[in-house]
């Protein structure tokens, strides 16, 4: 999609257009003539982030966008968009998905409490559109919006630097970089960061280690490229669990489970690989093509003491329970392990849970742009396979047998192929004054699961289905004065369900009580969007208003029983409406050095509209407002800039929200109580004028400046006596950070 607001009809030469389509792809900031909703985080503020964010928690200084984190280094991150839920909008690195094709989700999917694909050590900046947008941003799941991570780049110099840094919750980083510099055109980025953390919670430490490559070959004079991006990221750590709010009163604010009640290690692994061409043919022609591998290997071992299961004397859920009953032994063929004849009961035979899943995607995703007089017609598509292999044992000792039809809970293997093709235009109308965005894109996917027998089937089995639809998008912007802009949009897309959608369709029970495979009734989710916004620029202040209405069919539902098996249903239609404002000043210079301030507030609402019936949980009526959703949300900030001293001091405000029940995932009347928090930033950098050393940056970070207490997110449970109660994840007190870095 041409969204230069400089587009022109004029007749251009090639090296111009391969300057301005790289301005297209590379966007510093939104286009004041865009027909949708967008926002940009520069690659300034993605350097000077405390060691604390992450590529998720960095989103939550832009409208609509709650993301936190329950342990260091971005473990068991939740984020939400205009209400909309990880898995039910898109996260792209390069325009390449990330959302997991079986999951939905892009960090903390199906449990995997430490999936982390990239980092901040991986991005230059990020570009976040809006509801539905065009279909050349968009891709899986753009329900909410899509959030693209633009990979960081290798410079033209060679150049690199060192850096260390330390702070509370004994948080240590290292970091490196190298660029290679231009060596007959083609240039290299290696970039190393390290960093552990005991956490803010007791038993919540965390490792994590991430590589990234950026590599860049142009050709043809320039007027082509060759890039690839390569991302490892390994997380080791343990779990923060949510715990109940009597617990944290009594025990202090830093209490998560003994590690003799209940613990849970993760283990998780990650690799992105994407190797891109494009190449501008002529004036008029630019073609690319993407080829990308995504690759994820999560392991979890947890253990939950029998000596503490939930009872009179210990009245609350633990985490990772164990069963009481060897309900499997009566199955027809069941498996074959018997915990009370090896460990003596079977609370203390099943104490010990692993849970593994191993994914795997391969993709590709060709472009072609023709550069009309009065047009910008944009062709594309993406065809994705994937598999994936799941299995959860349990047993009575940590080193335990893996063995299917023995102690498996399942045992699982998974396969989805998804592609998608698109055109949309882009027609500039009255010498720019009018833009006009039609688009089509047409989704199908492919889906097998297939299931062992194990604990929670007595029949093994594979179900199927397919799935597709036709998404169209248009969008209109006018600006009838310069530095002023209005537009409107509108906009149709489905998400497909999660994998859980599929395998608890085998080992059914029909009415004769007979183990079954049942067809998959579960539809998508369905979305018609409606978009109504206007920009204004001048001298030095940008702003943006917008509202927007999501018409929402099919809402999935998640059902999570205690060992963290997922099952997805329909909940009925739903409605999200919001209104975004968005202001930003260059205050320019007074009193000593330069300023700037932003201010942005986001109002967002999402209801049932239809009333229905859930097996796990009972009636949800109409009108009924969706858990985990913050009506009101708004961020300030400040910068200040003098010389090579930089400061940032910035605020978010959360509001009330409302809780899932913790197994159900319906809502419920219970909330978790509104929040402020303050955060400060400064660094120094110090020129050296030596031979080897360019410069020494020094930076101190403190989040949370005022040391709130908090709760970021919140599960209603039930307790022995069956009293309700609140289960909180607790959120980061007071956080010092100070590092040094040196340039070479």
């Amino acid at each position: 999609m041409h969204e230069d607001p400089n587009y022109t009809s004029a007749p251009v030469q090639v090296g111009q257009v391969s300057k301005k389509a790289k301005a297209i792809a590379d966007k510093k900031k939104v286009p004041l003539k865009a027909t949708y909703s967008e926002h940009v985080i520069s690659a300034k503020i993605v350097r000077r982030a405390s060691p604390m964010q992450n590529a998720q928690t960095i989103l939550a200084t832009k409208p609509s966008i709650n993301a936190t984190s329950a342990g260091p280094n971005g473990v068991r991150s939740t984020i939400t968009f205009r209400a909309f839920t990880s898995g039910q909008f898109s996260e792209t690195f390069d325009g390449i998905p990330l959302n997991g094709m079986f999951n939905g989700g892009t960090t903390n999917q199906a449990s995997y409490r430490n999936a982390v694909p990239l980092t901040l050590n991986d991005i230059s900046g990020v570009n976040i559109y809006n509801g539905i947008n065009n279909p050349s941003v968009n891709s899986y799941n753009s329900l909410g919006g899509t959030i693209n991570y633009q990979p960081r780049q290798p410079s033209k110099t060679m150049g690199g630097s060192l850096g260390m840094g330390y702070g509370s919750f004994g948080t240590f980083q290292w970091n490196a970089l190298f660029n290679s510099g231009s060596i007959d055109g083609f240039r290299s980025l290696f970039a190393y960061n390290r960093q552990t953390s005991n956490g803010w919670l007791q038993n919540s430490g965390n490792r994590n280690t991430n590589y990234y490559y950026a590599g860049i070959l142009p050709y043809d004079h320039g007027m082509s490229k060759v890039s690839a991006y390569v991302i490892v990221n390994n997380n080791v750590g343990y779990t923060p669990h949510s715990v109940p709010q009597a617990l944290i009163q009594q025990y202090g604010d830093n209490y998560n489970w003994p590690l003799n009640y209940s613990t849970t290690s993760n283990n998780d692994t990650e690799l992105t690989a994407i190797l891109g061409d494009k190449s501008t043919v002529s004036r008029h022609v630019i073609l690319g093509a993407k080829f990308y591998v995504h690759n994820n290997d999560y392991h979890r071992t947890s253990y939950a003491n029998p000596a503490f299961d939930q009872s009179a004397t210990q009245p609350y859920y633990l985490p990772n329970q164990g069963t009481g009953y060897p309900f499997w032994l009566s199955y027809p063929v069941p498996p074959t392990y018997d915990p009370s004849a090896i460990f003596g009961s079977t609370h203390y035979g099943t104490d010990y849970h692993l849970y593994e899943g191993i994914s795997t995607a391969l993709g590709f995703s060709p472009k072609a742009q023709f550069i009309l007089p009065h047009n910008l017609v944009t062709l594309g598509g993406n065809v994705a396979y994937g598999m994936l292999h799941s299995a959860e044992y349990w047993y009575g000792a940590y080193a335990m047998p893996k063995v299917p039809q023995y102690n498996n809970a399942w045992d699982e293997h998974d396969s989805r192929l998804m592609s998608s093709v698109y055109m949309q235009d882009n027609i500039s109308l009255l010498h720019g004054k009018v833009h006009i965005t039609p688009g089509i894109k047409y989704l199908y996917a492919y889906t097998v699961s297939s299931d062992d027998i194990g604990f929670y089937y007595p029949i093994g089995g594979s179900v199927a289905n397919s799935q597709a639809f036709t998404s169209p998008t248009i969008g209109i912007s006018y600006a009838p004065l310069y530095g002023l802009s209005f537009y409107v949009s509108w906009g149709r897309n489905i998400k497909f369900p999660n994998i859980g959608a599929y395998y608890s369709n085998i080992a059914e029970q029909n009415n004769a009580g007979q183990y079954i495979i049942a067809p998959v009734t579960v539809q998508p989710e369905y979305v018609t969007d409606y978009e109504l916004g206007t920009r204004y620029r001048h001298d030095g202040f940008k702003g943006s208003v917008d509202a927007y209405l999501e018409q929402f069919k099919n809402t999935f539902l998640t059902n999570t029983n205690s060992s963290g098996i997922s099952n997805t249903y329909n909940g009925g239609s739903s409605r999200y409406e919001g209104v975004e404002l968005a202001l930003e000043q260059r205050l320019g210079h007074f009193l000593l050095g330069h300023w700037a301030a932003f201010a942005n507030y986001s109002y967002n609402q999402a209801v049932f509209t239809s009333s229905f019936n859930s097996t796990y949980a009972g009636s949800v009526l109409a009108g009924q407002p969706l858990a985990n959703v913050p009506k009101n949300m708004f961020n300030v900030g400040l910068n200040w800039g003098y010389h090579h001293i930089h400061a940032h001091i910035d605020g978010k405000y959360v509001s009330t929200q409302y809780v899932n029940q913790q197994f159900a995932g319906t809502p419920t009347s219970q909330t978790i109580p509104s929040y402020f928090l303050l955060n400060l930033g400064v660094e120094d950098t110090i020129p050296i004028h030596t031979d080897h050393v360019k410069s020494v940056k020094l930076s101190l970070n403190i989040d949370n400046l005022l040391n709130r207490h908090y709760f970021p997110r919140g599960f209603s449970n039930t307790d022995y006596y069956g009293n309700t109660y609140l289960s909180v994840l607790q959120g980061m007190p007071r956080f010092v950070f100070g590092s040094v870095t040196l340039k070479f």
